[in-house]
């Protein structure tokens, strides 16, 4: 069929709303969020500022435009791997080993939604409710995992499926962005910190049989 006029220019909208998130993205990626500006972002995309602003009102905007980026591509991911467990405490396993390969292969996008916070989750902004839902289907995966080694005796039968997630979630996470301290701990007892992590990873999976 041929294309409209309405159609090209939704389509040329849509591919200039991508060239400003890669653009914003690079920026925010090599020189730090807090360091570039709209102007930067402009620049960087070959458009006059006005010309932005019709796409985003701010820097949140963009920022937040990449942290759904980040999430699909986390999102998918965990889909990907869920149904390789052959029951639900190997799937619980699956899917946090799939958040550290995640975390290390795509640091920047790590640090968008699970480091640095930047935009709270609670911030009134146009796409905080896609974002919202996205994040809630990551953690629906690791619920259904739960729910199906409970069922299928891979998983105790007094674990909480919810509470359970909260902890798995905030345990590794918590691992992964390693305060000064443990690090020094970590050095002086010729630890890596991937060591720690996998340990981290092994000791929350056996808690949970």
């Amino acid at each position: 069929m041929e294309m409209t006029i309405s159609d090209r220019k939704e389509r040329e909208k849509e591919m200039r709303r991508k060239d400003i998130i890669d653009t914003a993205e690079k920026l925010s990626f090599q020189q730090g969020y807090e360091n570039i500006t709209m102007a930067d972002i402009a620049e960087g995309a070959e458009l006059a500022r006005s010309t932005l602003y019709l796409y985003f009102k701010n820097k949140k905007e963009i920022y937040l435009a990449i942290s759904v980026r980040s999430t699909e591509l986390l999102n998918k991911m965990l889909k990907e791997n869920y149904e390789k467990g052959e029951n639900g405490l190997e799937k619980v396993k699956m899917l946090m080993n799939t958040f550290y390969r995640f975390y290390k292969e795509y640091p920047d996008y790590y640090d968008v939604n699970w480091s640095s916070y930047k935009v709270p989750i609670d911030h009134d902004l146009p796409g905080m409710e896609e974002i919202k839902k996205m994040r809630m289907e990551g953690f629906s995966l690791f619920v259904k995992a739960l729910q199906e080694g409970i069922k299928d005796r891979s998983i105790r039968s007094d674990i909480d499926p919810i509470k359970s997630n909260l902890v798995l979630a905030s345990s590794i996470q918590n691992v992964f962005n390693l305060p000064p301290t443990i690090k020094l701990h970590l050095e002086n007892n010729n630890l890596t910190h991937d060591e720690l992590i996998d340990y981290t990873v092994d000791m929350l999976v056996h808690s949970l049989k």
